[in-house]
């Protein structure tokens, strides 16, 4: 009676009132369901069960009828040439649709928070990244100004992994698990719950995620909307988070085991001045995207402005460290999954992903991290 119930609550106040939903489901237990574990930093981690989800979205590409017209005629069976529901924002790179197993873990139960951070950056002594930046310099501090319980934002794929390579180093010895990033498939499995929804959690953005349409202008102190089913909060919304994965344009050839994708990866210009590893100071507030829409004119005006004006603060930063002369390097791209407050819902979605250089450290990028289980 009472999990019935619990669902009946669930349904009712995910549709029509996110603040509501949040208050009532903590009281009644929502995302009580999985076991729980916490760690000697202060980090809690949920239990992920192990199961099969469709990974990706269906959508019929230029490409899948490329593929269709030359399988139909070596007589091979066509891949899906229609999709059940027609999305026009659904990206190619979000593409193909294919089906996962994904063995049980433990993800974090919320992005790391800057108070989490802070202690780790105390203990460890990690007050510069392993590239040589001033990791808390005034940038850092400037866009981690919002409270302890606010995720730490600034944080690029290399600062993330040394984050839990410190942990597994220093966990006491009656932590057997071994903590690291989640892959791009565990973590669009942990976001979808078992469900099918829009969003980590809901068909309402405004249930679940923080973006530009309901935030105050910065990232928000963790676990004010409602958690998915297996209670994680803000897999959707609030800040990018970082996963393992090597940045595709496609899941065509993509790990069907739930493992991270590492191989033939897509380059992107990291846009990194020459000799940057010996500065003592990094740029600002600047960040290199590659975003893989279904067209550029789907964006938004507003999104476009702003894509251009922050590539003009990428540029000028890296002016200012090292003149005109840059370095073209070509760095594999990580991707980033769950959107941020600054951008549109469309970038919340279960299925929406980007590709960044390793050292990107854009003020809207986090983390969450997973524990293997111990056998």
């Amino acid at each position: 009676m009472f999990q019935t119930l619990h669902r009946s609550l669930r349904r009712l106040f995910l549709l029509v009132s996110p603040c509501v939903a949040a208050l009532l489901l903590g009281l009644f237990g929502g995302g009580a369901q999985a076991g729980e574990f916490t760690n000697f930093m202060g980090i809690t981690l949920v239990d992920i069960p192990a199961g099969n989800f469709q990974m990706g979205s269906c959508k019929v590409t230029a490409d899948i009828n490329k593929q269709n017209k030359k399988r139909a005629f070596l007589g091979q069976p066509l891949l899906a040439a229609t999709c059940p529901e027609g999305n026009v924002k659904v990206n190619d790179n979000e593409t193909p649709q294919h089906t996962v197993h994904v063995s049980a873990f433990q993800m974090g139960k919320t992005l790391i928070t800057l108070g989490q951070f802070k202690r780790y950056a105390t203990a460890s002594g990690a007050t510069r990244g392993s590239s040589g930046w001033n990791l808390i310099n005034d940038d850092f501090r400037k866009y981690n100004a919002f409270g302890d319980n606010a995720p730490v934002v600034q944080v690029s794929w290399q600062e993330a992994k040394e984050f839990v390579e410190w942990l597994n180093k220093n966990k006491p010895a009656s932590d057997r698990g071994t903590y690291r990033l989640p892959s791009e498939a565990e973590w669009e499995y942990a976001c979808r719950a078992g469900g099918n929804h829009t969003y980590c959690g809901s068909n309402n953005p405004d249930a679940v995620a923080w973006y530009d349409g309901n935030n105050n202008g910065h990232q928000q102190p963790v676990g004010l909307k409602a958690p998915n089913a297996w209670g994680l909060y803000g897999m959707s919304g609030n800040v990018w988070q970082w996963v393992e994965d090597a940045y595709h344009d496609s899941y065509r050839g993509a790990p069907t085991d739930g493992s991270a994708w590492i191989d033939n990866s897509t380059q992107v210009f990291s846009g990194e001045p020459e000799g940057s590893h010996n500065k003592r100071e990094r740029p600002g507030a600047s960040h290199v995207m590659r975003v893989n829409m279904a067209s550029k004119q789907e964006q938004s005006m507003e999104e476009t402005k702003r894509e251009l004006q922050e590539q003009q603060e990428y540029d000028a930063a890296t002016r200012a460290l090292s003149g005109s002369s840059w370095r073209r390097d070509t760095t594999t791209a990580r991707v980033l999954r769950g959107g941020s407050w600054k951008f549109t819902a469309e970038f919340a979605r279960a299925t929406a992903r980007l590709g960044a250089s390793p050292g990107n450290w854009y003020y809207g990028n986090g983390f969450r991290i997973v524990r293997s289980l111990p056998r």
